[in-house]
């Protein structure tokens, strides 16, 4: 591939500048070309003559064709704006009409839904108020039915109070009896622990003066 090919299909998304930069480098390789067949000096100077000729021609082609390309970027850039412009104008009149289309919808259905509710609300006051009377009579018989069980358990147990209150009465006399012969009997124990105690700490205490009168014997002795 040439240079002027590879040119090309580097700046292939520009096409003006491609086109430009493709016949510049296919005027340098075909000077190149001419150049390697040119062995005098005079061919040379001719060459090279031609050469800047040919470039400032380029560069004159380039600058004219640049500002062709300024002026229908520039007539683009006009009509896009124009384009936009319209395009918001047309956006904005359907959006006024989609708002008032909606507007008008919000408020219908609000209105149904109002109704609606109404006539719900009325109906379940309605229902609210039968079940509310059900109830009512529900509470009076389970009041009545409670009463009646109330009074029967009341008496029952005031009947079983009774009846504990006199086995309590029974088991306290019976308790009673049997502190009283335990106390005695702690009574005797305690006595006789006394007797033991004062008996053994009075051999403790021979002992003890037996042991002293031994030392003080062998100390004098």
């Amino acid at each position: 591939m040439s240079y002027a090919s590879k040119i090309y299909q580097a700046f292939k998304d520009e096409p003006q500048k491609a086109e430009v930069l493709f016949e510049f480098a296919q005027f340098v390789e075909t000077f190149h070309e001419k150049l390697s067949h040119i062995a005098t000096k005079e061919d040379v100077e001719l060459a090279k003559k031609e050469l800047e000729l040919q470039i400032k021609q380029l560069e004159a082609n380039t600058q004219i064709k640049l500002k062709e390309l300024d002026g229908k970027i520039e007539t683009i850039k006009i009509e896009l704006l124009g384009e936009i412009e319209t395009t918001k104008k047309e956006l904005d009149g359907k959006i006024e009409t989609t708002k008032k289309e909606l507007e008008g919808k919000i408020e219908t259905t609000k209105k149904e839904l109002e109704g609606k509710i109404e006539t719900t609300k009325k109906e379940l006051e309605g229902k609210i108020e039968t079940t509310k009377k059900e109830l009512d009579g529900k509470i009076e018989t389970t009041k009545i039915e409670l009463e009646g069980k109330i009074e029967t358990t009341k008496i029952e147990l005031e009947k079983q109070i009774r009846e504990l209150d006199g086995k309590i009465e029974t088991t306290k006399i019976e308790l009673e009896g049997k502190i009283e012969i335990t106390k005695k009997d702690l009574e005797l124990k305690i006595e006789q622990t006394r007797s033991s105690l004062l008996r053994w700490s009075f051999l403790f205490w021979l002992s003890q003066m037996a042991t002293l009168m031994g030392i003080l014997y062998a100390v004098i002795k």
